[in-house]
């Protein structure tokens, strides 16, 4: 039996003496899967993808990428090996494009010829013509494409895992759809593990291989899309997914 790449384990977090934003949460992501942590506000997705990521450790239980505990990782060379995408792209605004996407390779000690050859294969990845784009600052691209440099930047070193907060949020409608549909088609083309924070219930049906639902900081359900729709396991599940009994949308 393999062994997923992210394990969590029992996992709780405490802040304090009375807020529990999780509570005894397990769960596992295997290669090249994209699982969806969803629930309201204050539901405890953040900061279980903050656990993922090694920005906190958890009160009690483990997280574990390929069977060893992150608590034993060194925390700057594990974030090296997992991308990040955040809400606002979180772009460094004195920084090219080119440069923001090179940042971990520099970090990693990449030449120059090598970082040069992989910023102009994300480009092209995300549909942006690299001798437009390279030597461009983020104030001069539009949300969309500083979220497209933003996932290429979360690529470059090409890591294992890629954490994702509400990566399309600040999007109009429009521009969110697209970059969902670029989103599907790199997770075809690229085989990546992943897990996605998002408070839109259709971008998880529709992003998601699995989806996580939270809620008080407890696992209430995880599951295909099709098993949290047709079986929903608590009516918590139910009203957030906006289904009747019958399981129709109304």
């Amino acid at each position: 039996m393999s062994v997923p790449v992210l394990l969590v384990q029992d996992v709780s977090q405490q802040f304090g003496s009375d807020v529990h934003a999780l509570q005894d949460v397990s769960l596992e992501v295997c290669q090249g899967e994209t699982l969806i942590l969803i629930g309201e506000s204050g539901s405890g997705k953040t900061t279980l993808l903050r656990l993922l990521n090694g920005l906190q450790h958890p009160t009690s239980g483990e997280v574990r990428i390929h069977g060893e505990a992150i608590r034993s990782h060194d925390p700057i060379a594990l974030r090296r090996r997992i991308g990040y995408v955040q809400q606002d792209a979180g772009l460094l605004p004195h920084w090219t494009v080119e440069d923001n996407i090179g940042l971990v390779p520099f970090l990693l000690g990449w030449t120059p010829q090598r970082r040069a050859s992989r910023v102009d294969v994300l480009l092209q990845l995300m549909n942006l013509d690299p001798q437009r784009f390279r030597t461009r600052y983020p104030v001069e691209l539009s949300g969309g494409q500083r979220q497209r440099v933003a996932f290429a930047r979360a690529l470059a070193a090409d890591p294992e895992i890629i954490l994702l907060d509400e990566p399309f949020g600040a999007l109009d409608a429009m521009t969110r759809h697209e970059l969902q549909r670029h989103f599907l088609d790199l997770k075809q083309r690229l085989n990546q593990t992943m897990v996605m924070v998002t408070h839109d219930i259709d971008e998880a049906l529709r992003l998601g291989d699995r989806i996580a639902v939270l809620k008080d900081g407890c696992l209430l359900q995880i599951g295909r899309p099709s098993d949290l729709i047709q079986t929903p396991a608590h009516d918590d599940v139910a009203r957030l997914l906006h289904y009747r009994s019958d399981g129709h949308r109304p």
